[in-house]
């Protein structure tokens, strides 16, 4: 007769109970799950495993918080080496995102309120340097972004349909710039600058079809272009060097001599631009821009490389502060500034925080301020 067996010791079940993972959930419930997170956690949760990060970077997932209402505005910042052109390093503005300091090889030891401008992972903020554009229900990408070549490939998004190629764009190009306007969609530059007859062109969704726009010239050709903003028939195109727009009925190019910002952005159908060491916003029924009102105490704190964004619903602006020329580094400061539209008719802004972000390499300069639905 064999010796009874052992009973289990007290609390401890007769055999280990099997591991559950999340990878083993199947994907459509992964989407849903992830789609309600925020995404200050994405940059994270895409380092966590290849598949992870295939669904973090998915449409899938994009659409899915599109559906639930999860979406929201966020801000990111992109800093380029003047030296290495391909160097770009993209920032996300995180609002108290920890109660400790992250884990980053970018210096943020600076006394701040708990806002910063935190580094995206590469395989995460790849995706923030390819150009998205809504065109009613479809969303155009425009190829040639960080990689190695140029490009001539479109690809469209649709959530009924899938993804599929668009007719090629009539020139190759590398980080051009694009914008929407009634419905078709400009690409300028991303191309050789002797480029004339090509250097920007438009796509028109109903015939499939491109045609180029007129050559708007060799100094916007020779120029580093910044921004594209669309507004009321007209694309504004910010350079290093002039701000010219584009006539769409009028099919002609122009310098925009009336429009001196260095940055624009649009905020629930107001324009605003940072311009002569200030903030001002266009007032559409008197055609004209007017400032901001309650900001001339950090006007002055404004410095030469400056870009502004809508995060929220509110105006953020980003500057770059030298502390000493001595020192490799500098500051990058952030002001949260909410705004209100008196009974007069007058823009009043009011600064919620303002702080250092983020300590940077002083020979990286801003790029651009991209805010987006996340």
């Amino acid at each position: 007769m064999e010796p009874p067996s052992e009973p289990n010791p007290p609390n401890c079940p007769a055999t280990p109970p099997s591991r559950w993972l999340f990878s083993s959930l199947p994907t459509d419930i992964v989407l849903s799950i992830l789609a309600r997170i925020s995404t200050s956690y994405y940059p994270t949760v895409s380092l966590v495993s290849k598949s992870f990060r295939s669904l973090i970077l998915s449409d899938a997932l994009d659409m899915e918080r599109s559906c639930l209402g999860t979406r929201k505005q966020c801000v990111y910042v992109c800093l380029q080496s003047p030296t290495y052109p391909f160097d770009r390093r993209w920032f996300c503005l995180w609002i108290k995102p920890y109660d400790h300091e992250p884990l980053t090889h970018w210096k943020i030891d600076v006394k701040v309120t708990g806002h910063w401008l935190l580094p995206m992972p590469t395989s995460y903020s790849r995706r923030l340097q390819i150009f998205h554009e809504t065109i009613g229900s479809e969303i155009y990408e425009i190829g040639g972004q960080d990689t190695p070549s140029s490009s001539t490939d479109v690809w469209v998004y649709n959530k009924l349909t899938g993804k599929r190629k668009a007719p090629s764009m009539m020139v190759a190009r590398k980080n051009a710039l694009t914008c929407a306007l009634d419905g078709n969609l400009y690409v300028m530059g991303g191309c050789e600058p002797d480029v004339s007859t090509h250097w920007a062109e438009v796509f028109y969704p109903k015939t499939q079809t491109w045609e180029p726009l007129p050559d708007p010239g060799v100094e916007l050709r020779y120029s580093l272009v910044k921004n594209l903003q669309a507004k009321q028939g007209k694309i504004y195109v910010r350079s290093n060097k002039k701000n010219f727009v584009y006539l769409t009925k009028e099919s002609r190019w122009e310098v925009d001599e009336d429009y001196l910002g260095e940055s624009m952005c649009e905020i629930e159908n107001v324009c605003y631009r940072y311009g002569d060491k200030k903030l001002w916003w266009y007032d559409t029924k008197r055609e004209e821009w007017r400032l901001v009102e309650g900001l001339s105490g950090v006007h002055a704190k404004y410095k030469t490389h400056t870009e502004i964004g809508n995060c929220g619903g509110k105006l953020v602006v980003f500057w770059d502060y030298e502390t000493s020329r001595i020192t490799a580094t500098k500051e990058i400061w952030c002001a949260m500034i909410s705004l209100e539209k008196s009974h007069h008719g007058e823009v009043w802004g009011n600064i919620e925080w303002l702080d250092a972000v983020l300590i940077a390499p002083r020979s990286y300069t801003f790029s651009r301020c991209v805010d987006s639905l996340q």
